[in-house]
């Protein structure tokens, strides 16, 4: 029950509020500026989701769409630890307030390791990103 519950944060966490901006450049963002395709190992298989990273107005934003929301999550709260990028969002599941951080680690040139954290390890998937 509680991964169903995590899939679903998931999906929702996709379409819901934007974070403030945390100000880095796409100069910092280095190997992972431009289009991404991101694959998370979900307890109902895998989730398919694109990320893109544009400048806007000098600082990086990230727009993740999937099939399950078109209509994409635009997120401004992104920071560098280390060679790792972090993408931090709020969600809401029925009233209830959720966030997520979503880890992306260099695998590669063209590759990364995907960590989509819900509320601090309450509920974790992992997967993989190939460059576009």
């Amino acid at each position: 029950m509680a991964r169903l519950i995590g899939t679903i944060a998931v999906v929702l966490a996709l379409s819901s509020p934007i974070t403030s901006a945390q100000g880095i450049t796409i100069a910092e963002l280095g190997m992972f500026a431009g289009a991404w395709a991101l694959s998370l190992d979900s307890p109902q298989g895998a989730f398919e989701q694109e990320l893109v990273f544009k400048d806007e107005g000098g600082k990086v934003v990230a727009e993740m769409t999937s099939q399950i929301a078109p209509e994409g999550q635009k997120v401004t709260d992104i920071t560098k630890s280390g060679s790792d990028v972090v993408l931090k969002f709020a969600g809401n599941y029925q009233g209830s307030a959720f966030d997520v951080a979503l880890t992306l680690t260099p695998d590669g040139t063209d590759k990364c390791k995907v960590t989509f954290d819900v509320n601090g390890g309450q509920f974790t998937m992992n997967g993989t990103g190939t460059k576009k």
